[in-house]
């Protein structure tokens, strides 16, 4: 018996509505009813994004949206016009398009099996990044991995394997942002403004928008290995750098798949509307995840709206809703070390929209953030001792970090109405060279150290805040 999945009707897409019931939904149902659901949720941060992001997609190809004005109009709706929705799929449908999850000559948004590149099935879990295996330590779900899944819980998988993807061995490809970076979505008041707050018009695109088409729509195949220089904006936004293939079972589930090396993107040239970006003298990267660097020490690239450092979503957002007193995001992340995946994370923010693109307050906070990293680093060297070991050194640095960061957010809200903000990074300054006093002070009373050590400890604590101080002042 065939196995059948439609994807447009069948439930797939976890959703919780706004009374708070969580149910799975097909994409038309999702679509059609998004101003009555609240978002999309799961248990894991990348399959929650890959979700959203492929909706953001499905949904700018079916409206094209050519300018600011026309997602003003669509808000104004309140709700997704489901002539328009139906009249697209129907459209996708006479093109030749499948929506079968499981269609023989074209299974939706997979590649169709070829011999010479689909060799070996490997287990459906592998396309999870959540559940260890392979290089993959135990970081997120401490579930071992299922032996067969729902056609809809495999699909979020493989939508997941391919945004999330980063290289691996044997030349496996990262995708067009290389390793993952951090994902930023508009939390908007329902799944229906969220969607379109992370939309952008595509006037503002400088690259093809569908040629190629989106991947559903192109009947060309994914060829293993092929080095891709240029991409369309719908392509790029779902680049299927994997080749994947899933094997479904007689009772509908999927247990295996084929997995293989997709399209190589050796451009660097791609620009994610939900991405932020840094520049310096080498040119342009996108921000990931770091241990070595929280989200709130790069809160300046993220308010940066004049420059392209923000998401385009984020000075979207704020030509839109000027009024509105934040841009709340959401941000979607993994830290990764080569084919190795260390730690999931997600942030909730909410960045004071009249701040954003103020070169006196992003300077301010460059400021506030470069005396903190000296600070931190300041912070380890005083208590640098034989008889100390090195992880007081990292929980000091974490201990005054915290203190920083909570200051931060609370200088956040009153930045706006600060006249001299000179005059407030001096006394700052100060706030921040007695949280470092503080955090070393705090590190030395977990230990027990012997009476020399003490005295040796504190001569060096003087002499290393008195030299970055000093520092810090002439710099400021």
């Amino acid at each position: 018996m065939k196995v059948f999945f439609d994807v447009i009707a069948q439930p797939w897409i976890p959703v919780v509505d706004l009374q708070g019931e969580r149910k799975e939904l097909g994409i038309l149902d999702v679509l059609t009813h998004a101003h009555e659901l609240k978002r999309i949720q799961d248990s894991s941060p990348l399959v929650e994004y890959s979700v959203y992001r492929f909706l953001i997609v499905f949904l700018m190809d079916a409206f094209r949206p050519e300018t600011e004005e026309d997602l003003q109009d669509y808000l104004s709706e309140e709700q997704f016009d489901p002539e328009v929705l139906n009249t697209y799929i129907a459209q996708c449908r006479a093109e030749g398009v499948s929506f079968d999850l499981f269609d023989e000559k074209r299974p939706f948004m997979q590649s169709v099996y070829r011999e010479e590149w689909d060799r070996e099935p490997k287990p459906a879990g592998v396309m999870d990044y959540t559940v260890p295996s392979g290089n993959n330590p135990i970081h997120f779900d401490h579930c071992r991995k299922r032996e067969h899944y729902s056609p809809g819980k495999a699909l979020r998988m493989l939508l997941e394997a391919q945004i999330f993807c980063t290289a691996g061995a044997q030349d496996y490809p990262s995708n067009v942002n290389g390793a993952p970076p951090w994902y930023a979505m508009v939390d908007g008041e329902n799944l229906f403004q969220s969607l379109v707050f992370s939309m952008i018009s595509t006037d503002s695109i400088d690259i093809p928008f569908d040629e190629p088409p989106v991947l559903w729509r192109c009947n060309e195949p994914i060829i293993w290995k092929q080095k891709i220089a240029k991409t369309s904006w719908l392509m790029g936004m779902l680049f299927p750098a994997r080749r994947i293939h899933l094997i479904p079972r007689e009772d509908g589930t999927v247990g295996e798949i084929y997995l293989s090396q997709g399209m190589n993107y050796i451009s660097t040239s791609w620009l994610d509307p939900h991405v932020t970006y840094r520049y310096n003298d080498k040119g342009r990267f996108n921000w990931k995840p770091s241990d070595d660097e929280a989200v709130w020490r790069n809160i300046r690239d993220l308010m940066d709206i004049r420059k392209q450092h923000a998401p385009q979503i984020v000075a979207q957002y704020r030509g839109m809703n000027y009024e509105n007193e934040f841009v709340p995001l959401i941000l979607y992340g993994v830290q990764t070390s080569k084919a190795s995946y260390l730690s999931v994370r997600r942030h909730d923010l909410k960045l004071p929209n009249a701040l954003l693109g103020d070169e006196d307050v992003l300077n301010f906070l460059q400021k506030y953030i470069r005396a903190s990293e000296a600070l931190a680093k300041a912070v380890c060297q005083s208590i640098q001792s034989e008889e100390i070991p090195q992880e007081m050194q990292s929980q000091a640095r974490q201990h005054f970090h915290g203190m920083c960061e909570k200051e931060m957010w609370s200088l956040m809200e009153g930045l706006e109405r600060q006249e001299d903000l000179d005059e407030l990074y001096c006394t700052e300054l100060e706030t921040l060279c007695a949280f470092a006093r503080e955090s070393a002070k705090w590190a030395i009373e977990q230990l027990n150290l012997r009476g020399k050590t003490m005295l040796k400890v504190m001569k060096n604590q003087q002499l290393t805040f008195a030299k970055t101080i000093k520092a810090l002042k002439k710099e400021g």
